[in-house]
């Protein structure tokens, strides 16, 4: 009757132990992040503009941003690199900081919005 005891505490343990990490990593935020809206609109009109006026950009030219394991990240935005930093998820709070300045951002079911120079921004990721 002790061995089933110990057993179960031990099942119940790892269980405990694998829900707690699970609940602490929350969601893989690594990835690459591409713009797809803009103050409330889709990427799709900005591109129509952009192609009306002779030039041909993809969503990826337009704002990139890349969040890679260990907690670094690069953002560039049309074709410029705007910041190589560190990035921190705290919940749905994403933290980015440069040598400058630090910003924060939301990161919620793989959609990251931001705010940069007064504009809104959605990326998803790929």
């Amino acid at each position: 009757m002790k061995s089933i005891k110990k057993i179960a505490l031990a099942a119940l343990m790892v269980a405990m132990m694998a829900f707690a990490l699970c609940s602490c990593g929350g969601a893989n935020a690594d990835g690459t992040y591409v713009v797809f809206e803009s103050n409330g609109q889709s990427i799709d009109d900005a591109l129509k503009a952009y192609e009306a006026m002779g030039q041909s950009l993809t969503a990826e030219e337009i704002c990139t941003m890349k969040l890679y394991d260990g907690g670094k990240f690069d953002m560039s935005v049309m074709g410029t690199n705007l910041g190589s930093g560190e990035y921190k998820l705290s919940g749905e709070t994403l933290t980015l900081s440069d040598a400058n300045n630090t910003m924060d951002a939301t990161l919620k079911d793989g959609v990251i919005t931001m705010e940069v120079n007064g504009q809104s921004m959605k990326l998803k990721k790929k």
